[in-house]
């Protein structure tokens, strides 16, 4: 997986320096703000032309109404080539912090066994740590047992007098609480005290049973159902570091017979100390590869956090590059709403120059004047006005320049108004002032009803946080009531 994902990288990394000034001059004008990566772009736009993303750009289709509505008077084709490049390069970038995610993840971790079969101690005063390994125990090519194994490895041992001091006092300490309320060893009726640390110390305790159905290695006694006496062993381990010493009481039972596995484990884990014992002095922990006439196999845990950081990534740019065109529906939403809010206002805007005397025409080219002239912030509305305007200036037929403005914009209103300019065109009539100021009440209205409605989506979008805000209060007033009732 880690070859895979350098050579991904060494691709990224080609491709970025093969296509560095490939196509400059298209993006070049871009707008910054709008296409902060469009130093990336030529990238996307060598994917865009020289791969099978070039039919993908034919065949976006679906896109084609929404771009020409958002990029008004721009050249569809190069258009829907930025835009499918933008998605291009902001997938790639996912990628590529994914596949550098994963390669850094697998660099900093750390290799547990080195040499086959050897793991390095802690350095001393680090104390112990425990790693989590995969083992196998085989006979004759066969699976004995496989399962996953924690293993405690400690730091060196140092000062024998100071720990047979502490050792003692440990014993003792057990002496005096292990049978927590039974009178003696003999006459266990309750639950003992498995402590797992002795006071003042950092002398731990971990327990061992013969038969967990009777004594659990908590102290927990199980004998409702006992008939007669059993013989249990109980067995407290005493460690610090690589030191351990045993306390051992019995309970009689019946030997316990062990599957071939549970011996096996058994058998391991003796190995293992017998093994931590031995090397107890020395940097390096040697793992045993055969115990008895069983072969045993190690492998380190595998980690498959970075695996899931590189899907993920994966799966989080091929979300981006569908996501963008459910944006790109939202984008012309929020056009088409901001066009039928202007509409009132540019249909008394024309209403006043007609009536004022102009004709229909000079009265278009003073609107879309004006707006040139007194406005910094495009609106989507007087730039079709002013690519009509264009139009008539150059000599194209009034009729044919209104009927083109309606059906450029799609909106109703904005549809009966280039109707109602190109009829009276054709036909001429001396109504159009009258049915110009009954459109601009009309229009009037229809934006008081658009306003109430964006302002019943703006109180509707204000419940949810509302509704956070509800739960906190809830929480603040009834956590602490129900500590106060122990609840």
């Amino acid at each position: 997986m880690v070859a895979i994902n350098i050579i991904f990288l060494f691709l990224f990394l080609t491709l970025w320096i093969k296509t560095k000034r490939y196509d400059i001059e298209s993006i070049q004008e871009l707008d910054n703000k709008i296409h902060p990566l469009k130093r990336l772009y030529p990238i996307g736009l060598y994917l865009c032309d020289k791969t099978p993303l070039k039919r993908l750009l034919n065949k976006s289709v679906y896109i084609d109404d929404s771009l020409k509505a958002l990029n008004i008077g721009e050249p569809l084709d190069q258009v829907k080539r930025i835009y499918i490049c933008k998605k291009v390069v902001l997938t790639i970038i996912i990628l590529f912090l994914a596949d550098l995610f994963f390669l850094g993840y697998k660099i900093k971790e750390e290799s547990i066994i080195f040499n086959g079969n050897y793991i390095k101690r802690p350095e001393a005063n680090e104390g112990s740590k425990s790693i989590t390994l995969d083992v196998l125990v085989s006979e004759d090519n066969e699976a004995v047992l496989e399962e996953e194994l924690t293993l405690e490895v400690k730091e060196a041992e140092y000062d024998p007098q100071e720990l047979e001091n502490k050792f003692a006092y440990g014993k003792q300490y057990i002496d005096q609480k292990a049978l927590g309320s039974n009178r003696s060893g003999g006459e266990i009726k309750t639950d003992l005290n498995f402590i797992t640390r002795i006071p003042e110390t950092r002398i731990r305790v971990s327990w061992e049973t013969s038969n967990s159905k009777l004594i659990d290695k908590d102290g927990t006694v199980y004998n409702e159902g006992l008939l007669k006496s059993e013989l249990v062993e109980v067995t407290a381990t005493l460690s610090y570091k690589e030191r351990k010493e045993l306390y051992t009481m019995f309970f009689k039972v019946l030997p316990k017979e062990y599957t071939k596995e549970e011996f096996a484990r058994i058998r391991l884990q003796e190995v293992l100390r017998e093994e931590d014992n031995n090397s107890k002095e020395e940097n390096i922990f040697t793992l045993p590869d055969a115990m008895d006439k069983q072969k045993i196999t190690w492998a380190e845990k595998e980690d498959h956090t970075a695996t899931m950081l590189f899907i993920f990534g994966t799966f989080a740019g091929v979300l981006i590059f569908i996501i963008m065109d459910r944006n790109l529906i939202s984008l012309v939403d929020k056009r088409n709403k901001e066009m039928l809010m202007d509409y009132p206002e540019i249909i008394n805007k024309f209403t006043l120059l007609v009536g004022a005397g102009m004709s229909l025409s000079n009265a278009w080219i003073k609107i879309a004047k004006d707006y040139k002239e007194k406005t910094t912030k495009k609106r989507f509305a007087y730039e079709e006005i002013n690519i009509t305007a264009g139009e008539l200036m150059i000599g194209t037929s009034e009729v044919i320049a209104y009927e083109r403005f309606g059906r450029r914009v799609k909106l109703l209103p904005y549809l009966r108004f280039g109707s109602l300019i190109a009829q009276n065109v054709k036909k001429g009539s001396g109504e159009l002032l009258n049915q110009l100021e009954l459109e601009a009440a009309e229009a009037f209205e229809e934006r008081k009803e658009l306003a109430k409605r964006m302002g019943e989506e703006a109180a509707t979008k204000l419940l949810i946080p509302m509704a956070f805000m509800l739960l906190i209060v809830l929480a603040i007033i009834m956590v602490p009531a129900m500590l106060s009732f122990g609840i």
